[in-house]
């Protein structure tokens, strides 16, 4: 119980984390690339490449660059708050499958299975959520 409330107030102190999405958006080619189904969300809260898609070397290098810059944004606010680099990615997972990724867009779910969300079937959210 102690750790589901502390898990919720993590994900709660992620709002004001929304850096991993905006600094990807400010990147056209990786919105255009998450339009276009190449890439996607992933419930380790990084980008990750959905499996048939033809990927370029400037998009693989654009994808990872952004997974680095999460990194090390994770890892400074998960020192902050004293908890794993692993969790501060988890709770940002969360905060972006509930609220950013958009109709059309594929994710990876949180047993590996890439989605796509449709304006008739929610994000399927990753059960260290919580409700």
């Amino acid at each position: 119980m102690i750790r589901a409330l502390a898990f919720t107030a993590l994900v709660a102190a992620t709002l004001a984390l929304s850096a991993p999405a905006h600094a990807q958006a400010a990147d056209t080619a990786l919105t255009q690339a998450r339009a276009q189904g190449l890439i996607g969300e992933q419930a380790d809260g990084y980008l990750g490449f959905v499996p048939g898609a033809s990927i370029s070397a400037d998009l693989r290098g654009r994808v990872e660059q952004n997974n680095i810059q999460r990194r090390q944004l994770y890892t400074r606010r998960a020192a902050e708050r004293s908890v794993s680099v692993n969790e501060m990615a988890a709770a940002v997972a969360c905060e972006v499958f509930e609220r950013r990724i958009a109709v059309g867009e594929r994710y990876r779910d949180e047993s590996g299975q890439w989605r796509q969300r449709t304006a008739s079937t929610p994000v399927a959210m990753p059960s260290f959520c919580g409700s």
